[in-house]
């Protein structure tokens, strides 16, 4: 699963900072815990995970022992209604097994214990506030987050319609609508470029990032990011390199766009309080997990695929400044 870059914004915040721990204090019991609710998904997974720093100890040691990054079966997960106070727990199972292997790096990657309930089981709607709450057992306190679900985003098929025209001088808008509970958007162009090297053909997608972390500025449910047309050219000239052994068909392009919740908003503005001459050394943590660290939150995501260019930008492609050297 590839995660877009407003939940990357979240990992980087959390790992960037040292000044949370202190690596002999007293060992406390400090779940870690990362979940996002989607009306597109089929399950909904949460990964709760502890700290395993303790007085003495060898952090790589720890991050590859299983007892210290995760807790026993005893540990219950669920998701609450807050409307109508209904609570469904969540199964303990292998992340492996579900589609989900955990990339290699210091934790251990067998086993990869995660939280799961089917979306049929628990029919979220659009707007429902919900909680996510751990039983920890052994008299702690509960672990609380809160969120709301985000609705589906549509992207308006008539800006731009297809095929678009991508002159030098001209502005294309992507506009896409939203509910009021999403707040900060990733937008990307998915470029999709036949290359044939002695009849020996490949297709190549080309991921180009139109906008990260956008931001919400009103209350209307219409967002646009625009680009003149001339960027279009200047990105291909930079991401492909000239070659005569290769031929280049330009297929066409998607538009994708992930939405995330008021969580990422914060989190955002305790960056941005944290950037230039008078900022700390360090980045807090943002969480919204009460009794620990992480986020849980909801994020949208939505694609329009098959876009083309007009048979002027074909041209322009073709013969252009900026491309006549690539081969298409």
């Amino acid at each position: 699963m590839r995660f877009p870059s407003i939940v990357i914004l979240f990992l980087c915040a959390l790992t960037n900072c040292t000044t949370e721990f202190e690596l002999e204090a007293p060992w406390r019991d400090v779940p870690i815990v990362y979940g996002f609710l989607s009306l597109q998904d089929t399950a909904h997974y949460i990964r709760v995970e502890k700290a395993f720093l303790e007085p003495g100890g060898d952090a790589r040691q720890n991050a590859r022992n299983v007892d210290s990054i995760y807790y026993g079966p005893d540990v219950r997960v669920f998701l609450e209604k807050i409307n109508s106070g209904q609570r469904f727990e969540l199964d303990r199972v292998e992340g492996n097994l579900e589609g989900y292997p955990r990339q290699e790096g210091p934790f251990a990657e067998t086993p990869n214990i995660l939280y799961k309930i089917k979306s049929t089981d628990i029919n979220l709607r659009a707007g429902d506030p919900m909680s996510l709450l751990i039983d920890r057992g052994a008299d702690l306190p509960e672990v609380r987050a809160e969120t709301r679900v985000l609705d589906e985003i549509t992207i308006r098929e008539s800006n731009p319609v297809s095929p678009v025209n991508m002159d030098y001088e001209r502005t294309v808008n992507f506009v896409f609508n939203v509910r009021e509970y999403a707040q900060v958007f990733d937008v990307r162009l998915l470029l999709h470029i036949e290359e044939n090297r002695s009849g020996a053909k490949a297709v190549n997608t080309l991921e180009w990032v139109l906008a990260n972390d956008l931001r919400r500025t009103s209350s209307e449910g219409r967002v646009s990011v625009g680009i003149m047309g001339e960027s279009f050219y200047r990105y291909l000239a930079d991401v492909l390199s000239p070659d005569s052994g290769l031929r280049r068909e330009f297929l066409g392009f998607d538009v994708a766009i992930t939405a995330g919740g008021a969580e990422f908003i914060e989190l955002l503005r305790l960056q941005e309080a944290n950037t230039g001459l008078t900022s700390a050394q360090d980045i807090p943590v943002y969480s919204n997990i009460s009794e620990g660290l992480g986020i849980f939150s909801s994020r949208s995501t939505a694609l329009r695929e098959g876009l083309q260019i007009t048979a002027t930008s074909l041209d322009s492609l073709r013969e252009g400044i900026f491309t006549r050297n690539l081969g298409f």
